[in-house]
């Protein structure tokens, strides 16, 4: 059975600084591959957008990461937006340059890419990957149709 909490605010700046708000939540999906869904809902058109904005996705994503799934594998965290009629979900991307600088695990080896030019290789194990321990982002990320068990589990579509 999926379960999800009730919506709650989240004000956030948009890309100029000045504040706006929205809703989430947060949705369990009932799926033998478990996933925590964040569903952001956007319905006041003075704010500005996560479905239009990465900076804006990207903010709100990381502090309710940061906030409220911290510790969760991100393999098991999808995106959901919510923008009046319209909704899509959004791949998540690890900030591997964030992930590495803040010391989480990884492996790194040498390699020569010419006569005194080395450059590293790095393998980051997924399961490694939690959340609110990196940053993330969905500045790449094309949206994409909201899987069916997913939007069950979020009651969308």
């Amino acid at each position: 059975m999926p379960y999800q909490t009730e919506f709650s605010d989240i004000a956030y700046p948009d890309e100029t600084g000045r504040p706006c708000a929205l809703t989430f939540r947060i949705a369990i999906t009932a799926s033998s591959d478990r996933l925590a869904v964040v569903h952001m809902r956007h319905s006041n058109p003075a704010f500005q957008s996560p479905m239009s904005s990465y900076i804006v996705r990207d903010r709100i994503l990381n502090r309710i990461l940061d906030n409220h799934l911290r510790g969760m594998p991100l393999k098991s965290v999808r995106l959901v937006v919510e923008d009046g009629e319209e909704t899509a979900m959004f791949p998540i991307e690890v900030d591997f340059h964030d992930y590495i600088e803040r010391r989480n695990p990884h492996e790194a080896t040498p390699v020569a890419t010419g006569r005194v030019l080395f450059t590293q290789r790095v393998k980051i194990r997924s399961e490694f990957v939690l959340a609110g321990l990196t940053r993330v982002h969905t500045s790449h990320s094309k949206p994409v149709a909201v899987p069916k068990d997913i939007a069950r589990s979020t009651m969308i579509g």
